[in-house]
């Protein structure tokens, strides 16, 4: 008896140990996806997209159910929505929508997974299907007023400026004795009516900075170049990291004629801007305004004509070749 016994607790003892082991294996396991998990967030934030994807494929080798089960959440879903982000920006828009989708059929009803997915197709040239998506995702929160003017944005960047002009022009129409000042200020920007947006957003106490930047925005458009380059010198580091930013100071800075601190906000710009954007030709226009004023005209005859290849129905190269053969 005292044998069996002593066997028994031996076995009890390695059992024990055995699971603890293992514990402690998967234990490291989600640890070390949760570390890889981080060091890919802060890549994402440098604008190192592909080091960041790296990051999450490794990542998700350690994802499994017994790490998820000693998680206080699951990171999976995590890891495939920035893995779609880095696809996206770095125009893998297969493998992002590939994504997109799989995680739809698990959460149908999700409507930033359908905000998401839209821009995608708005990216892949699907028009249709991009502004039938972000219907869906509309009517699910109808007072998510942001939702609406990023999808009239992606819109608009991905050469459909009339459906979503129509999204804001709807929600002035429809909600314009709800809406906050911010997005009434940002509608009326997008539809050309910058005075006015100008002055709504300039009545903003304590502006924060998506304001500010937008109040920049609506006062380089109606020409006030100093005010805007002002505004802008509170928020270089917002500034520095977003291309549109970029290209709304370079613009400004040739309205003030400091053409060459205008180049290189543009060529800043260009690496962070994605391809097939109206926001990536306006900085490839600008830039070959800006090398025209500093009289640099070979390498502004090189672009101009690498940019009417691009854009042949541009009438505006048209001009600037015309002008350029002449120098």
């Amino acid at each position: 008896m005292r044998f069996l016994r002593n066997l028994f607790l031996t076995i009890v003892c390695i059992a024990a140990i055995g699971a603890a082991v293992i514990f402690g294996y998967y234990q490291f396991r989600g640890s070390r996806e949760k570390d890889l998990l981080s060091e890919g967030v802060s890549l994402m934030e440098q604008g190192n997209y592909r080091a960041a994807r790296e990051k999450f494929a490794e990542a998700q080798q350690y994802e499994n159910r017994i790490t998820r089960r000693l998680s206080t959440d699951s990171m999976e879903e995590d890891l495939y929505k920035y893995s779609a982000i880095c696809d996206f920006r770095l125009g893998d828009f297969d493998e992002a929508a590939s994504i997109y989708d799989r995680m739809l059929r698990i959460h149908p009803s999700d409507a930033s997974l359908m905000e998401s997915r839209a821009t995608v197709y708005a990216a892949q040239g699907q028009m249709e299907e991009a502004v039938t998506m972000f219907d869906t995702a509309i009517a699910i929160d109808k007072k998510n007023y942001s939702r609406i003017y990023s999808a009239a944005i992606t819109l608009r960047e991905y050469g459909n400026q009339e459906a979503g002009a129509g999204y804001l022009q709807k929600l002035l129409t429809e909600h314009g004795e709800e809406i906050d000042a911010l997005t009434r200020g940002q509608a009326l920007c997008f539809l050309g009516q910058y005075t006015e947006a100008a002055e709504i957003l300039s009545s903003i106490e304590n502006p924060d900075t998506q304001t500010s930047l937008m109040l920049a925005s609506a006062r380089e458009y109606t020409g006030a170049h100093e005010e805007a380059l002002e505004i802008l010198a509170g928020f270089e580091e917002e500034v520095r990291t977003r291309p549109e930013m970029l290209d709304l100071k370079g613009a400004a800075l040739c309205g003030v004629g400091r053409y060459e601190e205008a180049l290189d906000c543009f060529e800043q710009a260009l690496p962070l801007s994605q391809e097939g954007t109206t926001l990536r030709r306006s900085l490839l226009f600008n830039r070959i305004g800006a090398l025209e004023n500093l009289r640099e005209f070979d390498r502004a005859k090189e672009l101009a004509a690498e940019y009417a290849q691009m854009y042949p129905d541009d009438t505006r190269i048209q001009r600037e070749n015309l002008f350029l053969q002449t120098r």
